[in-house]
Order: structure tokens, then C-alpha cells, then sequence
């Protein structure tokens, strides 16, 4: 498991064919996975990075949008 992003965590496996990834975040004691997805190298392509953070990003957006209403 290893930090892509400030706060977001990664866990890996790998097959004799792929590597597997899951970029996930806990904010609020809630988990919320960003992005998943397969691979044949062991480093994390800059592409998926930015997935995962514009998806934070609207997922952090999201949650304060959902606060200022209650």
C-alpha cells in the first residue's frame, strides 16, 4: 500500500500478467474508491493519477455542497 496523492492510498497485487490497482481516500470514516484498474508495469501512469484526482476533487466538492445544506 503506498500514497499517490496527499491522502489517497493505493493497494496493489499483480498476476503473472497484470498488476491490479485501487486508489482509494477516507474522508469522514467513510472509504470512497477514485479509480480502478490494470496494468502491465509496476509504476502508476500519470493519467491515472490525474483521474483519481479530479475525482477527489469532485468527490470533496460533493461532501461540502452536501454539508452546507444540513
Amino acid at each position: 500500500m503506498g500514497a499517490v496523492l496527499p491522502g489517497v492510498s493505493e493497494l496493489r497485487d499483480e498476476d503473472q500478467d497484470f498488476w491490479y490497482r485501487v486508489l482509494y481516500v477516507r474522508l469522514e470514516g467513510v472509504v470512497y474508491v477514485l479509480h480502478c484498474f490494470t496494468k502491465k508495469t509496476d509504476k502508476t501512469p500519470l493519467k491515472n493519477i490525474d483521474t483519481a484526482r479530479a475525482r477527489l476533487s469532485a468527490l470533496k466538492q460533493r461532501l461540502l455542497e452536501q454539508k452546507k445544506k444540513s
